[in-house]
């Protein structure tokens, strides 16, 4: 045990935050399934839910649906593609490129393949999204 003053201890502990938070966002950090899904939920129910649903079944006519979607089960490469960008064939769908992290974007994606009936087992990572930009995070 180290004993601190008040000032050493606060001090010590930003930069204790500031070494987790880095290591958090980091492009190159492996995350497992279970935790991208957990952050891919909260940043589904944050961004994506008044379209797509809290049950991931959309709004027909107007905004599609994700749970049994070939976008969310197969096409992986399109499903990290309309994310970042939006759609090319439907203008309501936003580009996140540049509203969310990389480490967001890949949980969420991870969590739309894995949510409802999408059982896919895919992982999407930070550093494939980093990747998909171009390298540019």
């Amino acid at each position: 045990v180290e004993a601190k003053s008040p000032a050493d201890y606060q001090a010590w502990l930003a930069a204790r935050q500031k070494a987790a938070a880095a290591n958090l966002e980091d492009p190159n950090k492996v995350w497992p399934l279970a935790e991208l899904v957990a952050r891919g939920e909260k940043v589904y129910t944050q961004n994506c839910v008044a379209c797509h649903q809290a049950n991931g079944k959309g709004i027909p006519g107007a905004f599609p649906a994700l749970d049994g979607s070939a976008i969310a089960t197969k096409d992986k490469p399109g499903h990290i593609d309309i994310v970042l960008n939006g759609s090319k064939k439907n203008a309501a769908m936003a580009a996140w490129g540049k509203q969310l992290s990389d480490t967001d974007i890949a949980a969420v994606i991870t969590y739309e393949r894995n949510a409802w009936g999408n059982h896919t087992g895919d992982v999407v990572q930070p550093k494939d999204i980093k990747a998909a930009r171009g390298g540019k995070a």
